[in-house]
């Protein structure tokens, strides 16, 4: 991770960027309920992205878990440690990639996206593909992706798409696969992980 020194947010910044969190900032009619709802998103922890930051491979998650609230960093405990391993697999560091998200909390299961969280997570990736210049954005998880492309269909029919490489954030092709979490929850796809990474490592031999 880079130990550049961050400055402290102006409030327009801080307010753009609990936005982007998907932190909605308003006025409660109820002064004491408003005094506490802005305590508990005061003190929530922001989740930072990851990497290197000219790196070829842009990996996009939809949110941080709950261990990468604790520890304020994206793909920090097993789904961190998993997706490392699937890497180093096709010799890839994931130090050498650059990691982010949609939302910059972890959210509950239940958690319904709203309109505002794509748009602002949307814009957000943007501006992390013009900072970085990836030559490839790898989105993980179903979730995550109909976020991006905001289009329905099923995460194998994307992937079925990934030799094609038809699928675009901007000038920047898109290549799906499943999140670390989903793996997780479902070792079955792992071989069919295995096949998009073998797929991965031939694009990225190309660059």
């Amino acid at each position: 991770m880079s130990n550049d020194t961050v400055s402290p947010l102006d409030e327009n910044t801080r307010r753009y960027y609990l936005d982007v969190m998907g932190v909605q900032c308003w006025q409660s009619l109820d002064s004491e309920a408003s005094v506490q709802q802005t305590t508990r998103d005061d003190v929530r922890p922001y989740v930072t992205d990851r990497g290197n930051k000219k790196a070829e491979l842009l990996f996009v998650l939809l949110a941080p878990t709950v261990s990468d609230e604790a520890n304020g960093m994206l793909c920090s405990g097993e789904e961190g440690e998993l997706l490392g391993k699937m890497l180093s697999a096709i010799n890839i560091s994931i130090e050498n990639t650059y990691i982010t998200s949609l939302l910059k909390h972890a959210v509950p299961v239940e958690y319904l996206i709203s309109p505002e969280n794509i748009a602002s997570g949307n814009a957000y990736l943007q501006q992390q593909i013009q900072f970085v210049q990836p030559k490839l954005v790898v989105v993980l998880g179903e979730s995550a992706l109909r976020c991006v492309l905001q289009k329905e269909s099923s995460l194998d029919d994307f992937r079925a798409l990934n030799t094609e490489q038809k699928n675009k954030v901007g000038s920047v092709p898109i290549f799906v696969s499943y999140s670390p979490a989903e793996l997780l929850q479902k070792p079955e796809n792992k071989r069919n992980a295995w096949s998009d990474l073998q797929l991965l490592q031939k694009i990225t031999a190309t660059f």
